[in-house]
């Protein structure tokens, strides 16, 4: 340290030093003891305070704000707004029975999905768990996908479990009216043997079986597809 950064700062000490010494001798000579704590009872003039009262409001009785209710403050014409009938209690909407078709089902440790088909919008969906339907049929709600079945609950309560599809209906169904007399029975195409009005059987099952072995593959396909994308999303989420 310099000589001169030396002798500021003892001249900084010295000063404060001589601060406290005058302190010292002010606190003996009694400085600030004329003081003292005014009264409770009094104030600086002497005269008592007054008690607070601590009693709880209350508001006066309705009828004192009859001018009040009779003219509105924030209706322009300050006349009181005309009471409105209830509206009538409208009666819920229809319930629209469960139509679907259960085609897929995936269940990983880490995703659960119900492949369902629409027949009433003919269209495809995948459902996780707590998800509702779309459309009309928005009402039910996937409650529990099982191995080999789905659970679906109404607003109302009411529950269907649906089991999965393993069969394709048939192309050109034929409808009868209920109690009507049934439609003759189609021949039946058996390999090997001449149906009458079906000159070769073996073709028509060799289509069938190739629509459905193509329907099968693209559901695999959907499912997989499907399952990879919940997977990136799951990802992304864990990294954000």
């Amino acid at each position: 340290m310099s000589t001169q950064a030396a002798k500021l700062l003892s001249a900084i000490l010295a000063g404060v030093c001589g601060v406290f010494v005058l302190l010292a001798i002010a606190m003996q000579l009694g400085f600030g003891r004329g003081y003292s704590w005014l009264r409770p009872e009094a104030d600086s003039t002497g005269v008592a305070s007054v008690a607070i009262d601590r009693t709880a409001f209350k508001l006066p009785p309705e009828a004192q704000f009859a001018d009040t209710t009779a003219r509105p403050l924030f209706n322009d014409d300050r006349k009181p707004t005309p009471e409105t009938p209830d509206s009538p209690d409208v009666p819920p909407p229809p319930q629209v029975p469960l139509n679907i078709a259960l085609t897929g089902i995936i269940l990983t440790p880490h995703v659960s999905l119900a492949m369902v088909h629409d027949k009433l919008k003919n269209r495809d969906l995948a459902l996780k768990e707590g998800m509702p339907m779309e459309g009309d049929q928005g009402g039910w709600t996937l409650t529990k996908i099982n191995p080999r079945s789905a659970i679906f609950r109404e607003t109302s309560g009411e529950e269907v479990e649906v089991e999965l599809s393993t069969a394709v209906a048939s192309p050109n169904p034929v409808a009868h009216a209920p109690g009507g007399p049934a439609p003759p029975a189609r021949p039946v195409a058996v390999p090997g043997k001449f149906v009458p009005g079906q000159p070769d059987a073996a073709p028509v099952q060799n289509e069938q079986a190739q629509a459905l072995q193509r329907r099968i593959e693209e559901r695999r396909a959907q499912m997989r597809e499907e399952a990879e994308r919940l997977r990136r999303e799951k990802a992304e989420n864990k990294q954000q």
